[in-house]
């Protein structure tokens, strides 16, 4: 949002400031996701893993992961708290490189669209900017909050499902 308040006040050059904030956000998601995938394929982590998830456990996350977690990677791109750990698991389940740099570029792009958007508008109504950002942090809060009751809520589903698919 800092920067497109930068861009309405002509301090910084708006296609190149948006190609750095873009390629910057996107390498530092690659550079997590690319740890976790390489740190999961070490084989004593690797075996740890499995044995703590169970082997099929695990070989039906993977598919899964591999099936849904696109959407997974989407939407945790915009829902604070659980994006690092989102790549984390993608990193563990070995989602696809090219996928998750697709799914990751449009998610990034988006979201630098918006945020900058939001400060370049909130740029000639500064006064309105501050007497609403309270407010907004109260929404995105709840929706945060929201979001990691659901994501606890399906975990529990899938867990207990496929608990008593094993029985």
């Amino acid at each position: 949002m800092g920067g497109g308040y930068a861009i309405f006040k002509q301090a910084s050059p708006p296609l190149a400031s948006l190609a750095l904030w873009y390629a910057a956000i996107l390498l530092g998601d690659l550079m997590l996701f690319g740890v976790s995938y390489w740190f999961f394929t070490l084989p004593r982590i690797a075996r740890l893993l499995i044995r703590l998830a169970g082997a099929k456990r695990f070989r039906a996350y993977r598919k899964l992961f591999a099936a849904k977690g696109g959407w997974t990677l989407f939407l945790a791109r915009f829902t604070f708290g659980i994006r690092a750990v989102a790549y984390v698991a993608a990193g563990a389940a070995h989602f696809s490189w090219p996928k998750f740099l697709l799914v990751d570029g449009f998610s990034v792009a988006i979201q630098v669209a918006l945020f900058v958007g939001i400060g370049y508008y909130a740029g000639e109504r500064i006064d309105w900017a501050e007497e609403t950002g309270g407010t907004i942090v109260l929404v995105l809060g709840a929706l945060a909050t929201v979001t990691l009751l659901f994501t606890w809520g399906a975990t529990y589903l899938v867990r207990r499902m496929s608990d008593s698919a094993e029985e």
